[in-house]
């Protein structure tokens, strides 16, 4: 049998320094190849899952967590944002605002870089991005 894609159970989550949950009680399933659509209004907890659903949650906010977000069947307690990111991504909402290098060709390289490709694997593959995409 297939592990889903995404799977949350009894998930809370509260921010170091918030006086309150930022997701209480989450009980989510996402099947492999299911489209999904997330929406709510602001502060609702879409950023909070998706960063949950990335590893971010638990290895870089911190925080009080309870529950358990598995990718693939791989804890996110166990599996850091780097493993994850073979099978899983997050853009914000203001992209800007979360780009972490210089130039583009280093923004390309940076998760085939996370994700332990070597150098030529990586130039290869920033060539042929920069190539569909015309930049």
């Amino acid at each position: 049998m297939t592990e889903p894609a995404l799977t949350c159970e009894r998930l809370d989550y509260r921010y170091a320094g918030s006086d309150r949950l930022a997701l209480r009680g989450l009980d989510l399933e996402i099947a492999r190849g299911e489209f999904v659509v997330l929406a709510g209004r602001s502060g609702s907890g879409k950023s909070t899952l998706l960063r949950a659903a990335c590893g971010l949650v638990h290895h870089f906010h911190g925080g009080e967590i309870a529950g358990e977000v598995r990718v693939g069947g791989r804890s996110t307690r166990d599996v850091g944002p780097a493993e994850l990111a073979s099978g899983v991504a997050f853009v914000a909402q203001e992209a800007e605002t979360q780009v972490v290098s210089t130039t583009v060709a280093a923004e390309l390289e940076l998760p085939l870089e996370l994700r332990g490709a070597g150098p030529v694997e990586t130039a290869r593959a920033v060539e042929e991005a920069a190539l569909a995409l015309a930049i």
